[in-house]
């Protein structure tokens, strides 16, 4: 019996080495590599601005990423959970409920109107995550180990092989999923979760801009637990849409929203904290016009602070329901930044520079040189391990 166990471990152990040395081998040999040009700021004649002609009557508050289960949930947990979170964020003013559960698009709110399919993607320790709404199906491509550059664009890519998927990238810093040097050359992806929970990732905003990646806002919240009031009503999105899903998705595709953390540390309650959710100085009007940005608000403020090129301060007012920046010619980009007394924050999605055309040319491609010397690489290395074994084997025999 003992000598039956040693060689079911044995079996074991190496079945466990080669599997892992086959997912080390299709990440890091196989994996596609790919070439990125280096990125140049935004240029044009023309200013993009996201919030030209917006409804001021249309904005509607929403939450995309927010959890009715972990792996290994059953599924009564599910439903009753979907319940609870609908409701607890309908208590919240909420209009538009995104669940997005780990490799699963639940439809719970499929009744509504506004309704996006979405799921959260990834799976691997080091959370290189992303949000992908108007999913028709899952996409359960991963790679488990640290990422290289090369294996987070082919991610995207992949996902972003059905054109009508809108991707986001989650909470970009935890565990050091991403880094400057990454958001510097991704590309292919179309929102950053500068809030997320309990963090804040404006650093690689002004490096995904600064770049001439036209990249826009959002915050969630993340949660997972709905009992506990610091994970829930903390980030969210203000959008300004009709209640239809064509409609949110062309908004939030095209810069129409305002990220928002709240700061819910000095309350207790669910109810303290819907009463000052509802107290938020509103912004009353966005307006670009003879070059200069205009923001103003329904109630003063602490700072508003438009940034530029690089995250350089371009201009920060202090005690004002309104604040103006010039977008001079030498501008590639401006983002706008509210502080609020209570020490809340407004993200506004940025102007940028631009053709007319099109908001970027930038596109990394697969290195197919360079992808295929790698894998030729391995099936040398492959054909001389097995031909080795076979004149081994024949040696050993006619010995």
């Amino acid at each position: 019996m003992t000598v039956k166990k040693s060689i079911f471990k044995n079996k074991f152990l190496i079945g466990f080495v080669l599997f892992i040395g086959i997912l080390l081998i299709l990440q890091f040999v196989v994996n596609s590599k790919y070439s990125f040009p280096e990125p140049t700021p935004f240029k044009g004649n023309y200013i993009y601005n996201p919030y030209h002609n917006i409804d001021k009557t249309k904005w509607e508050k929403a939450n995309f990423h927010a959890h009715t289960m972990k792996f290994l949930d059953p599924a009564k947990k599910i439903a009753r959970s979907a319940v609870i979170l609908d409701s607890t964020y309908r208590s919240l003013g909420y209009n538009i409920v995104g669940i997005s559960d780990y490799q699963r698009v639940n439809n719970y709110e499929i009744k509504n109107k506004w309704f996006v399919p979405e799921y959260e993607h990834g799976y691997q320790y080091y959370k290189n995550h992303q949000l992908v709404l108007n999913a028709k199906k899952i996409n359960w491509l991963d790679y488990p180990f640290r990422q290289t550059l090369d294996n987070k664009q082919f991610v995207i890519d992949q996902l972003k092989k059905d054109t009508a998927v809108f991707v986001a990238i989650v909470h970009p810093g935890y565990r050091k999923a991403l880094s400057n040097h990454d958001f510097k050359y991704l590309s292919n992806y179309n929102c950053l979760e500068i809030a997320n929970h309990d963090r804040l990732f404006t650093e690689f905003y002004d490096t995904i801009l600064s770049n001439g990646h036209p990249v826009f806002v959002m915050a969630d919240d993340d949660s997972h637990k709905l009992n506990d009031i610091k994970e829930v009503g903390i980030s969210f999105n203000l959008i300004n849409t009709d209640l239809v899903s064509d409609s949110v998705l062309k908004a939030l595709v095209t810069g129409r929203s305002v990220a928002v953390k709240f700061n819910v540390s000095p309350y207790k309650t669910n109810e303290e904290k819907r009463v000052a959710l509802f107290k938020l100085p509103q912004i009353s009007d966005i307006i670009f016009r003879s070059d200069t940005l205009s923001v103003i608000l329904n109630q003063p403020v602490k700072t508003i602070r438009f940034i530029g090129q690089g995250g350089w301060d371009k201009a920060v007012i202090s005690d004002s329901s309104k604040g103006s920046c010039n977008f001079s010619p030498q501008d590639t980009y401006i983002r706008t930044e509210i502080e609020c007394y209570d020490g809340t924050m407004y993200f506004l999605n940025p102007l940028l520079r631009w053709d007319g055309i099109r908001l970027t040319y930038y596109s990394p491609s697969v290195n197919v040189l360079a992808t295929w010397v790698w894998r030729s690489a391995l099936i040398i290395i492959v054909l001389i391990i097995i031909m080795s074994s076979v004149m081994i084997h024949t040696k050993t025999k006619n010995d």
